[in-house]
């Protein structure tokens, strides 16, 4: 059963939601600056921010200073702040206001194309985000512009960059409800998993400031592999690792100080969230690249006017349809009389809408009794299985009825179209799959058709089944 966090008319609820979230969250941040290595992880920024931007009506004044009033809440009563709440509290709302306000437009209903783009807006999103927040969280402290202001400066931005870095994209992906525990079923999806583990022990090993780069090549392969949603999961799970491996001297990344005074810890948040970008990009780029080739997929056996099957994507789907010697097929090959002077007399524009006509009304007769497919210009094809020549029979005439019945509405003027109709049943001979008897069975289905338009068209053969042609098909 899925819960419905926020409601797009329903004001107390979102504010609720919304206030015990930023509440909650807030505690666990508090919490999380005990131990050292987590002492500037502020998770609740990044998935305030996330929260807004999948749900693009909370971005309003009010949502705002609900979060506010959470923030505040929370140092007032277990913190023990009074006043500085106020100010403290006000550059993260000033992180999660730039943030959504760089993403929201540009995130919602991305399409293949656009993800790379979007993805890639993350990255100013958190740093200008990032920099605007500890800008007024360092002023916020009293601090004058010196050596003191950049070392405030330097862990509010890190705190904030890093950990929008790695949040905003798991929040922001599909669901991870959305990924098949089967996706890592395969040795192939756990081998990059693996890689991740490894790399992150060899780096702990080597040590030195290039340490943390170690994982990049297993994360841009876990991108390549698993899906946008067990990527970012990964990612953020990497680079959690890190830090808190740096932070206990396993991974030793210190390097000369002398010229800016910033922790270790510091730079290994501004090292981790640098990381985390490029195997990002991939996961998108390869996400992109599938959904294209799903669709040319599906442009390949989907015909692109009248939404039936193609000839290639009829093939395709017989190869999922289960096969047996026993089991028989028939196959009704139907062509429009005199469309060539439709599409003289009308244009050609008034031949496609009649094509989609006829499909829509073929496919209403034939529903899900059998496969439709449009074979070619004005030659559609129909295959049921398990049928006798009566009902095949039956059905043929059903769709040619379907057609003289109601006259064709072409620019202002009525037209009556008609089509012959060619019928063939068989089963197997010596093919071992559906693609080769349907084929043979359109070749004998194209002869009958032959014969309605040579005895006057608009008509279906054969009308009864004559035993030479059972021997010649079946």
């Amino acid at each position: 059963m899925r819960v419905m966090l926020f409601e797009e008319n329903n004001f107390k609820k979102n504010a609720l939601t919304l206030f015990f979230i930023t509440l909650f969250f807030c505690f666990i941040g508090s919490h999380l600056r005990i131990p050292e290595e987590f002492s500037l992880f502020w998770p609740v920024n990044a998935l305030v921010a996330g929260l807004i931007v999948r749900n693009p009506f909370l971005h309003t004044t009010s949502s705002y200073l609900v979060c506010f009033s959470a923030m505040i809440f929370n140092d007032t009563v277990f913190s023990g702040w009074a006043l500085p709440a106020f100010t403290v509290n006000f550059a993260n709302i000033l992180f999660i206001l730039v943030a959504v306000s760089m993403l929201i437009k540009h995130l919602q209903r991305p399409s293949a194309h656009s993800q790379v783009f979007n993805a890639m807006r993350i990255f100013p999103a958190c740093f200008l985000g990032a920099a605007a927040c500890a800008t007024w969280g360092a002023w916020a402290q009293d601090i004058d512009f010196n050596a003191r202001f950049i070392v405030a400066w330097s862990d509010w931005f890190s705190e904030q960059f890093s950990t929008s870095l790695m949040l905003l994209p798991v929040m922001l992906a599909r669901p991870l409800r959305t990924v098949s525990p089967r996706t890592l079923m395969h040795p192939g999806k756990l081998l990059p998993l693996a890689a991740v583990i490894l790399s992150l022990t060899v780096g702990a090993l080597i040590g030195g400031a290039g340490s943390l780069t170690f994982p990049v090549p297993a994360l841009i392969w876990c991108a390549i592999v698993l899906p946008i949603p067990l990527t970012s999961l990964v990612i953020l799970i990497t680079g959690i690792t890190e830090i808190v491996l740096v932070s206990h001297g396993v991974m030793n990344i210190q390097g000369d100080d002398a010229l800016l005074p910033i922790s270790h810890l510091t730079s290994a948040r501004l090292g981790v969230a640098t990381v985390a970008l490029s195997p990002l990009l991939v996961a998108v780029s390869m996400d992109a690249i599938r959904q294209l080739n799903h669709r040319l997929a599906l442009r390949a056996n989907f015909d692109f006017l009248t939404q039936l099957l193609s000839r290639s994507g009829l093939y395709e789907s017989l190869r999922n349809e289960p096969f047996s010697l026993q089991r028989e097929a028939g196959v009704i090959m139907l062509d429009v009389d005199y469309f060539k002077a439709i599409n003289d007399n009308f244009g050609h524009d008034a031949g496609d809408c009649v094509l989609e006509e006829i499909a829509r009304r073929i496919q209403r007769v034939v529903g899900n009794r059998g496969m439709v497919c449009r074979f070619g210009g004005e030659e559609f094809v129909m295959v049921m299985f398990d049928c006798n020549h009566s009902q095949l029979y039956q059905l043929a005439e059903t769709v040619r009825q379907a057609m003289v019945k109601e006259k064709f509405w072409i620019q202002g003027n009525t037209v009556t179209v008609t089509a012959s109709l060619g019928l063939a049943r068989g089963s197997a001979q010596n093919e071992r799959e559906w693609p080769s008897v349907i084929n043979r069975l359109v070749s004998a289905a194209d002869k009958n058709l032959y014969l309605s338009k040579r005895n006057g068209r608009n008509q279906t053969s054969p009308a009864m089944e004559p035993r030479s042609m059972m021997n010649d098909v079946a």
